[in-house]
């Protein structure tokens, strides 16, 4: 059982967890940016170090710079030429020396060479380097450098009277710059440098503590300084301290140290040390932030007593409502009057808002329970049946059968159940509308149950289906009494608004004594045995077997096995000629598929196109057979015969294809063929099916050379409004029409008016299904122009039709034809 705990509290503990949340995080925020803004102090007083120390370097150079200058200028008798001007510098290099702590003096000539050194030893090669860079500039140059001490070496073109120039290269001491240095920033100061040993790689991971300092520099600084790098940590590097600085804690006190390179032109290993004392601005950071946190701490502790104490309050008053609520679901009403808090005289709030509307839940409530017992049933009602007819509905069928199929114990009963549907009554809605369709529903409703027994169960399974239970005796043949009662009773119309509807019903039958039955498949069964009636014609009835269940498993199984068929080549061509009536001579094939299954055996196409005949398959085996068609006229040219044609059907789903025409154009550049050799079969039902685009269709594959032939001609309807602007080469008069001709003259006539039109028209006639002599000369004697049948030849396979022309395509004639006596 879960743990009661107090809405208020429940409240209290999320806002309060919320609010500590918060307050840490704004502190954090608070203390962040505090931190941020003390992190910006340092790095702008690193900053400030940096330009103090070039500023103050480049005054003083610029001024000794200008004083170099003017002491020439002011001696001009004595800068008539180099001699003279080294003569003047080594009298004056005392004053120099003493005046601007002037260490060494160099001058050179215009080409390099010495005229005056006021050092003993060697000339320093970066002076040698710097006198030749000058030369080349004509600018003067300016440099810090170190070896035993660091000295600020300046070097600068002079021009003598006589126009040649002169190199004067000095070093001076840096004590000048250091103490400027001190006096602008009041920060300690020292050089400091890299051993030599040091590889050059590992620069910057050398440690701080271990850097050596450099002359100028006091004694009692040396010692402070090298005081302070002794308490540096051992893993601090060059780098760090480069990047950032570095604040090092000492004796209660906080420095500053930023390290800054003394030459930045050149690679070198020694910096200049800046060490401020930060203290106070360090203790006024720490004290500012302890005020922050100690701001945060009293917030979060005062909001945090003012929320108990206000929703303390609070809790009493819930505690009631919440009691209230329960008394609701248990449906003790009187006790829920009974428990209820005084409210305010003054003020309303939400509690004593939810109290209200509890107390009118509850009124409402108490209504609502007696209005429920008293709906109840007449909601069952219409839960178990149909809203239109006022039959049962399926629920109720569902419910039924299985109440039946539990009181299968009498081995003499069975369960019997009838499926009915109307045969076209979708016509009825598309064509008067569903309200006349709705209408006549009812009346039919009412017709079936006219026909049955007290003990006859009938239920509206859905649309325009219904259901039939019942148990009756084994054998006693009341299932199909009753069925052939109901089809009989439709032979009469049903009159709905002075309409007259005449319709049929087809009937599905099943029955079982067995009380394991599923009533589910009680209801399959008789729905695959109806579908049985309507495909035998409907106005009938069938029972269920175990045929029908194998035909639809056949039929799922040949829609999967079809897919495959292309792949593992299963399709094949049978190709049955035709033949010029007048002549005999054979002018091409009609092409008719074939499906040998490797386990079937032969598959008709009456079983398996109409199962792909609206799916992406028959396009796919459409084009397969266009495809074969080319290749099979290859083969006849390759065999001698040539002009020969090949009719192939196609779909209205292929014909409709966007891809066709491509395809085409592609077969046509493949195998270098005349395009009136292929010949396009084309049903009514296509031609109609979008006018439009069936036009536009055929005469963009009209203008590259293809033909056209209706099939089936006179079977469908519509063809002859639009058969003058369609461009059709040939008609084929339907089987149907050829083989009655003999016995009968009405079909007679239509094949006669049919060869006239077509005729007239100017387009071929091919008559289909001739299968006597008789009826080839009375096609013969009607001038039709082309023959097909089994009379002339049955479909050859393609194997057996490279023999057969040899030994019946004779002398340009069929077998003979050209030998027919006419018939007047």
């Amino acid at each position: 059982m879960r743990k009661f705990v107090s809405l208020p509290y429940k409240i209290m503990g999320p806002f309060m967890a919320t609010l500590f949340v918060t307050t840490i995080l704004i502190t954090f925020l608070w203390v962040d940016k505090s931190n941020q803004d003390f992190e910006i102090q340092q790095q702008t007083l690193r900053e400030q170090d940096q330009k103090q120390f070039w500023l103050i370097r480049d005054m003083i150079r610029n001024r000794m710079e200008s004083w170099f200058e003017s002491f020439i200028h002011f001696q001009a008798q004595k800068s008539a030429d180099a001699s003279n001007i080294t003569a003047n510098f080594k009298h004056e290099f005392d004053y120099m020396q003493l005046n601007w702590q002037i260490n060494n003096l160099w001058l050179f000539d215009d080409k390099q060479e010495l005229l005056l050194q006021t050092s003993e030893g060697a000339i320093p090669p970066k002076v040698k380097a710097d006198v030749k860079e000058v030369l080349e500039i004509h600018s003067s140059l300016s440099h810090i450098s170190c070896a035993d001490v660091c000295q600020q070496q300046i070097s600068m073109p002079i021009l003598t009277d006589s126009g040649n120039v002169v190199v004067l290269s000095i070093s001076s001491s840096l004590m000048e710059t250091l103490a400027s240095l001190h006096r602008s920033t009041s920060a300690l100061l020292a050089i400091v440098s890299i051993q030599s040993s040091t590889d050059s790689k590992s620069v910057a991971n050398h440690k701080m503590n271990n850097l050596l300092i450099q002359s100028p520099i006091s004694t009692n600084n040396r010692k402070v300084i090298e005081g302070y790098l002794e308490q540096l940590p051992n893993e601090l590097s060059l780098s760090d301290v480069l990047d950032s600085g570095y604040k090092l804690e000492s004796n209660n006190q906080s420095f500053l140290l930023n390290l800054l390179p003394i030459e930045q032109k050149f690679e070198n290993n020694t910096y200049l040390l800046f060490i401020h004392d930060i203290s106070q601005v360090t203790t006024a950071h720490q004290n500012y932030t302890r005020r922050i946190i100690s701001i945060a701490l009293i917030v979060v502790f005062i909001l945090g007593i003012a929320l108990f104490l206000m929703t303390t309050q609070f809790r009493k008053r819930l505690v009631l409502v919440t009691a209230q609520l329960p008394l609701l679901a248990e449906k003790n009403y009187a006790a829920f009057w009974q428990n209820q808090f005084s409210k305010n005289r003054f003020f309303v709030d939400e509690i004593e808002q939810l109290q209200d509307s509890a107390s009118l839940l509850g009124k409402e409530l108490e209504s609502l329970d007696k209005t429920i017992e008293l709906n109840t049933r007449d909601l069952e009602k219409i839960a178990m049946n149909d809203w239109l007819t006022g039959l049962p509905n399926r629920n109720m069928l569902n419910f039924q059968l299985k109440k039946l199929l539990a009181t299968l114990n009498d081995e003499s009963k069975q369960l019997t159940v009838m499926f009915l549907d109307f045969d076209k009554f979708r016509k009825i809605n598309d064509t008067h509308g569903h309200k006349v369709g709705d209408a006549f529903l009812i009346h039919a409703g009412q017709r079936i149950a006219s026909c049955l027994s007290g003990t006859d169960l009938l239920f509206r399974f859905g649309g325009d289906e219904f259901v039939i239970v019942f148990l009756e005796k084994i054998n006693s043949g009341h299932s199909p009494v009753l069925a052939s009662k109901l089809i009989e009773s439709y032979r009469d119309p049903i009159a709905v608004d002075e309409l007259l509807f005449y319709t049929s019903i087809s009937v599905g039958i099943t029955s079982t004594v067995h009380h394991t039955d599923v009533f589910e498949d009680l209801i399959r069964q008789s729905d695959l045995a109806m579908y049985a009636s309507k495909d035998a014609g409907g106005g009938q009835y069938s029972i269920f077997n175990e045929a029908m269940q194998a035909n639809v498993v056949r039929k799922v199984e040949l829609e999967n096995e079809v897919r495959d068929a292309l792949e593992k080549n299963e399709f094949s061509f049978a190709l049955q000629p035709q033949v010029d009536i007048s002549t005999g001579n054979l002018l091409g094939f009609e092409a008719l598929i074939r499906w040998f299954h490797p386990v079937r055996g032969f598959v008709s196409p009456d079983e398996f196109i109409p199962l792909i005949e609206n799916s992406g398959q028959m396009i796919h085996i459409g084009y397969w057979g266009i495809k074969r068609a080319f290749e099979i006229l290859e083969n006849l040219d390759e065999l001698g015969y040539k002009n020969l044609k090949i009719a192939v059907n196609l779909s209205a789903s292929q014909f409709m294809d966007p891809d066709l025409v491509p395809f085409l154009e592609g077969q046509l550049k493949l195998f270098s063929r005349d395009p009136s050799q292929i010949e396009f079969e084309l049903t009514e039902r296509t031609l109609v099916a979008d006018i439009e685009q069936t036009l536009e269709t055929m005469n963009q594959l009209k203008v590259m050379g293809f033909i056209f032939s209706i099939d089936d001609f006179g079977t469908g309807y519509s063809s002859l409004a639009y058969l003058k602007q369609m461009p059709v080469d040939i008609i084929k008069i339907d089987r149907s029409f050829v083989s009655a001709m003999e016995d009968s003259s009405a079909d007679m006539q239509i094949v006669s008016s049919i060869i006239a039109m077509v005729q007239r028209l100017g387009m071929t006639v091919v008559a289909e299904g001739v299968e006597t002599l008789i009826q080839m000369r009375m096609l013969k004697n009607l001038q039709c122009n082309i023959g097909q049948g089994y009379f002339i030849c049955r479909p050859l396979m393609e194997k057996d039709l490279y023999p057969a022309l040899k030994e019946k395509y004779i002398n340009g004639t069929w077998d003979n034809l050209d030998n027919l006596d006419l018939v007047e």
